[in-house]
């Protein structure tokens, strides 16, 4: 591997926070595909190419870590494999905080994914997250930015013979992520998953074809098999995982979610960050959605609810901030309403002082297994809004510091949005705001990463000397 001081490899802008230490050698890929569910059928045989080319690779991988293993004072490796680890979005943010938290104490764990296409090779990111080399990938349906990709089993063999690993916990039950679980139990390392995406959700939303609700839902049925046991942040996705899924309770664990809540803070409200991003001065409430500007979130219906609330209340403001395929509908669908606006990505202060400065954090999303930005707004003492639906209604749940509301009733939200503007100047306000930023710290990184190695330890029979 090479050194690197900079993002040449790219051709996409630069993000935030992440820096180049060094590259893989070129290697060869086929040619990066557009979407199409006849193109998706190439996945299968792409896959089962790689692994017989590979095939003595991963095999003499096998008969290294089990030498490696029997060592004295062998060091206990974690690591975390996503697929979507090279794009932005809140399981990428997440697993780097959480990653870079349980280095700065000591704990052996690192990251590996594949490269976005974008890439001419594959890269090192601030020394612990390995970014593969694709062989194939192609546009994950309804995702200009997001990929369906394969990485190179012979460099992970390479990298597993430098870096070996007692566990991989696989993020994403996607093409990459069976890949991956697959080459893994050929090399005899131990698999598990963390279900952090709700893949049969978003494909029933966003595939308008039967026959592949029916496909993924099998695929992610055999994904769940072959990687427990499996990882869930609360009780509505462990149910979930029960009932549609068929997965054995005795298979499934709960374990805290963490986010690093120091960037966060009630402290940024009021030092002109929306002003600054947006050029308005604040005539009355501020609603804020942060996050991929994608259709499984909810998003058609929040324009439903705003579309009327706004005759009601045309001094309400709405601001998104994030990106994704359906941001150029949205701007079209509200380009009469003066009062919605588009921050693109942020990060840092720019994204703190955004949280902070809203009245109300608002997340109309059925799909979610969590919710970081959730966290992430309550942290800055903003009150969320969120659907009865998914993960995120475990963490406003009894704790007053926002509202659940019915999934897709119009009704109820605008009932509700308009007594959010009526209440802003209220001791019950305040006391909200309050409250958000102490159930907040139900999600540090220490307990979520603590409760992890423990969990990790506990199923691989490791003890330290």
């Amino acid at each position: 591997m090479k050194n690197a001081s900079n993002s040449t490899f790219d051709s996409r802008p630069p993000i935030f926070g992440r820096r180049i230490t060094s590259v893989f050698p070129k290697t060869f890929s086929i040619p990066h595909q557009s979407t199409g569910t006849i193109k998706a059928g190439l996945i299968v045989p792409m896959l089962a190419a790689e692994i017989l080319f590979n095939l003595p690779a991963l095999l003499f991988l096998r008969f290294y870590l089990k030498k490696h293993k029997n060592k004295k004072n062998r060091i206990f490796r974690v690591a975390y494999f996503a697929d979507c680890l090279d794009e932005v979005n809140g399981i990428a943010n997440n697993l780097r905080e959480v990653t870079s938290y349980m280095r700065s104490t000591g704990k052996q764990a690192s990251l590996i994914g594949c490269a976005f296409h974008t890439r001419t090779r594959g890269v090192i990111e601030n020394s612990y997250v390995f970014l593969l080399p694709r062989f194939f990938s192609m546009e994950a349906y309804g995702y200009s930015s997001t990929e369906l990709a394969l990485p190179h089993f012979g460099q992970l063999a390479k990298l597993l013979m430098r870096y070996p690993i007692s566990l991989l916990e696989i993020e994403t039950p996607s093409a990459g992520g069976i890949a991956i679980a697959i080459a893994a139990h050929i090399a005899g390392i131990k698999v598990i998953s963390h279900y952090r995406t709700d893949a049969t959700g978003y494909v029933r939303m966003l595939v308008p074809a039967k026959w592949i609700h029916t496909t993924v839902l099998y695929f992610i049925r055999i994904f769940c098999k072959v990687t427990r046991p499996i990882v869930v942040p609360c009780e509505t996705y462990k149910k979930i995982l029960q009932n549609e899924l068929k997965v054995p309770e005795k298979d499934i664990a709960i374990l805290p979610r963490g986010i690093a809540l120091s960037s966060y803070n009630p402290s940024y409200r009021g030092k002109g960050t929306w002003e600054n991003i947006f050029h308005t001065i604040k005539r009355n409430a501020r609603f804020l959605y942060v996050g991929r500007i994608s259709k499984e979130k909810g998003l058609p219906f929040l324009e439903e609810v705003w579309h009327d609330f706004h005759k009601m209340h045309p001094n309400a403001e709405l601001a998104f901030a994030g990106d994704g395929w359906y941001l150029e509908i949205l701007k079209k669908n509200f380009k009469e309403e003066e009062n919605v606006f588009y921050a693109g990505n942020r990060g840092g202060s720019e994204l703190a002082g955004l949280y902070a400065d809203a009245d109300y954090f608002v997340f109309p999303s059925g799909t979610d297994t969590f919710g970081n930005v959730v966290v992430e707004a309550l942290a800055s003492g903003t009150p969320a809004i969120v659907t009865d639906k998914g993960g995120p209604q475990d963490i406003i749940r009894n704790h007053n510091c926002g509202y659940i509301l019915p999934f897709r009733d119009k009704a109820s939200w605008l009932e509700t949005f308009g007594k959010c503007v009526q209440g802003i100047a209220t001791e019950e306000y305040s006391a909200m705001r309050e409250n958000a930023k102490i159930r907040s710290t139900d999600f540090t990184l220490d307990k979520s990463a603590n409760a992890q190695w423990k969990f990790f330890e506990k199923i691989c029979g490791y003890k330290e000397e």
